[in-house]
């Protein structure tokens, strides 16, 4: 890679990420990074990334070999949100006997299928590197 191009990819990364730090790691270290780096498809500073992120809670992104069963999951927590709302709906048309424990159960469970769908949709978006590699 050339100085220019070199400057180009530093800069994109800036606008992506916005701080920049510096890490020694032993030789030892820097192997396992790299080793991970590669079984993934992604750069160490991803890996970095992941690392942290993991360990500060966050969902993990998901491996191209969990990716489809993800995708899948998130699919059908979609069909099911869709169910529960045409519950609800029902009940407030009076197409159904009104019951305000039903409601609420139904609204709080669409609630957390939406959710979940969500943090699994997160953990498919996977690094830049990976997204523009998919077909």
């Amino acid at each position: 890679m050339n100085a220019d191009a070199q400057k180009t990819a530093v800069k994109s990364a800036s606008r992506r990420y916005g701080e920049v730090t510096h890490i020694r790691f032993s030789a030892n270290e820097l192997a396992s990074l790299k080793a991970i780096a590669e079984r993934d498809g992604v750069t160490v500073s991803e890996v970095v990334r992941r690392l942290v992120q993991a360990e500060a809670g966050y969902l993990p992104i998901a491996s191209e070999a969990l990716r489809p069963a993800i995708v899948d999951l998130t699919d059908q927590l979609r069909r099911v949100g869709i169910n529960f709302n045409q519950a609800v709906r029902a009940i407030n048309d009076g197409r159904v006997a009104h019951d305000e424990d039903l409601e609420q159960a139904l609204i709080a469970v669409g609630n957390l299928v939406r959710q979940f769908r969500e943090e699994l949709k997160a953990m498919t978006g996977g690094s830049r590197k990976a997204r523009e590699a998919r077909p």
